[in-house]
């Protein structure tokens, strides 16, 4: 048992879960296509029409004469340098930066092309954007085995000689070999993120609503893509009508039928396939067909007739444009994102929302049990490069923004556009600065960045492997305080603080391994080779589920599974993948999303 301890450890450390969503976000040689490229590559200001990622991000500007676009990709991360006061850049180093109350951080930098009518102008390469903290002992970090030697590349976990070189010279920097790393120095001081418990996105939970002495079933999903979130829910109220609430489109519930009708499924027999499980659901299914057709509040019968429904409800006295544009929006930027955002996905869409108002009819009609909100299936550890993408992701809009503002005065004062002058490297910085030195994050979360506790090596360790939860101090929150059997192994049932904090402050075990982001792509290819597709008819086959986003069907669900735990076995898939067989409903789950 001790050998397997100690191999465990020789590779990872006891921060490993900090330190590697770090480096998986931030761009390093390996890692090309990085979390913080994904954002860059995604912004899209002065415009909502889709264009090429590869291209990069797109800042379109509000000038009359000239069609003006700024495209932007490549964001680079330089070494942690310190500008001393004659101007010189130096390289720097944690203790340094302790001794001298500075901040460890490296200068950010992308590449921008200004394009005219549509001819470009020579790119811009390397243009220093602001500077961002670097974790201490991270991929970027100058103490890092790849760094420290200069040219060469030590390899600690491999070779005793290069652990004991790298120990010496740790030393001589002012380093301690046993300090982990998996924090930042803002100012001279340290400070650590705490990860955050979080409901999984894409993901349906059923429950029952008991509010104001009325038992409803209800369905919620938090559906998340690029960073937006939005939550949906489905219920069912007492006297049988299945409701959609989409939370960016107000209070205004809509019948799940119409919705399905807008979508594009305007087949009675389609809606009825889409929805019924049991045979006790069908005299429901059919209620709600005819409620709504019958109805004079709705009286719809075709996808036409839905359409000018949706546009009453949510965008009335406007023209006609507006309210088309409007309920597109709806349709396919706010209804279940994660399943895609054009129109081709509607279908898909209208199967999903069937899907899920089948489990809401479960738990009404045969007694299904609610989901529980605290196995920790339904949760997801937001890690140091989580909450770092987050801020990112504002902080390179803010950026963005400020850049066309600017970009427009100069070319309004017919000066020469050119992105060095224009741009002010400070939104930036400083908005990421103030994030850490504070704890207060975007969101309107606090706390989440924390000064290190460095009473003794024991707690400074604790402090960083600490997991906490969103939920409000101040109320009882009884279930989610109690140990979870499926916390076992993964969280510490003993380590939790007395007081109001009680079982929401948790800490992790200590041989957990948190799962970091596999590109669905590889899972993806190994579908299509295992002949999956995508039908006319989704009740034709076991639905395949790849983060949420229904990927296709396949005839032989069971022999599908076998073949992928075959595969993750043999190492030839990574092995934080999961796959999970639902006979009952003919739906295989496929996960290889991040915090697991």
């Amino acid at each position: 048992m001790q050998e397997i301890i100690q191999s465990f450890f020789r590779e990872r450390s006891l921060v490993n879960h900090q330190l590697a969503s770090y480096d998986d976000c931030i761009p390093a040689t390996e890692n090309s296509l990085s979390r913080m490229e994904k954002i860059i590559r995604t912004i899209r200001v002065g415009t909502d029409e889709d264009f090429d990622d590869d291209e990069g991000g797109y800042i379109k500007l509000d000038v009359a004469d000239q069609d003006i676009v700024i495209r932007i990709k490549n964001v680079k991360l330089g070494k942690p340098m310190v500008k001393e006061a004659n101007g010189a850049l130096n390289d720097s180093t944690p203790m340094q930066c302790r001794l001298r109350k500075l901040t460890y951080m490296s200068p950010v930098s992308m590449d921008f092309t200004i394009k005219r009518n549509g001819v470009p102008s020579p790119t811009e390469k390397g243009v220093q954007v602001g500077s961002m903290p670097i974790m201490v002992r991270s991929e970027r970090c100058n103490l890092h085995p790849k760094h420290i030697a200069g040219d060469r590349v030590l390899a600690p976990t491999t070779s005793d000689e290069d652990k004991a070189n790298w120990h010496d010279l740790l030393r001589k920097k002012g380093e301690d070999p046993l300090d982990p790393g998996g924090y930042f120095i803002i100012n001279g001081t340290e400070r650590v993120l705490i990860s955050m418990e979080d409901l999984a996105p894409n993901r349906v939970t059923v429950e029952i609503n008991k509010r104001y002495a009325k038992q409803t079933e209800v369905a919620k999903i938090f559906s998340q893509k690029d960073g937006m979130r939005k939550p949906l829910t489905v219920e069912k109220r007492r006297d049988g009508m299945l409701m959609v609430k989409i939370s960016t489109a107000g209070t205004t519930a809509i019948p799940v039928v119409l919705l399905m009708r807008a979508l594009g499924v305007e087949n009675d027999q389609q809606i009825f396939q889409a929805i019924a499980g049991n045979t006790d659901s069908f005299k429901f299914i059919v209620a709600n067909i005819n409620e709504v057709k019958d109805n004079e509040e709705y009286g719809v019968e075709t996808k036409e007739e839905s359409h000018e429904w949706l546009q009453k409800k949510f965008a009335a006295g406007q023209q006609k444009e507006y309210r088309e544009a409007r309920v597109n929006q709806l349709l396919d930027r706010e209804l279940l994102p994660h399943l895609g955002d054009n129109q081709e996905d509607r279908d898909k869409k209208a199967i999903y929302l069937g899907r899920i108002v089948r489990q809401v009819l479960e738990m009404a009609i045969e007694g299904r049990d609610p989901n529980d909100k605290d196995h920790y299936a339904n949760k997801r550890v937001r890690l140091a490069g989580d909450l770092i993408e987050d801020l990112f992701r504002v902080s390179a809009g803010q950026l963005s923004r400020d850049l066309k503002y600017q970009l427009e005065r100069h070319h309004n004062r017919k000066r020469e556009l050119k992105i060095t002058s224009c741009l002010r490297p400070d939104v930036l910085t400083s908005k990421i600065m103030h994030a850490l030195a504070t704890g207060n994050w975007v969101g309107g979360r606090s706390g989440v960045s924390q000064l290190l506790d460095r009473t003794t090596y024991l707690a400074a360790l604790s402090h960083m492997r600490r997991v906490t939860s969103p939920l409000v101090r101040s109320q009882p929150h009884f279930e989610a305080r109690d140990l979870h059997p499926t916390q076992w192994g993964r969280l510490c049932p003993n380590e939790t603080p007395e007081g109001q904090n009680c079982g929401l402050v948790k800490n992790a075990a200590q041989m957990i391994d948190i799962s970091e982001n596999i590109d669905e792509v590889e899972i993806r290819e190994r579908l299509d080779e295992l002949e999956v597709y995508q039908p006319d008819d989704w009740t034709d086959g076991d639905r395949i589920h790849v983060n949420g986003d229904i990927y296709g069907i396949h005839k032989k669900g069971q022999k599908l599974v076998m073949h992928f735990k075959s595969a993750r076995r043999r190492g030839v898939i990574p092995s934080e993948v999961s796959i999970r067989h639902d006979k009952e409903n003919k739906d295989i789950f496929i996960n290889t999303d991040k915090g697991r």
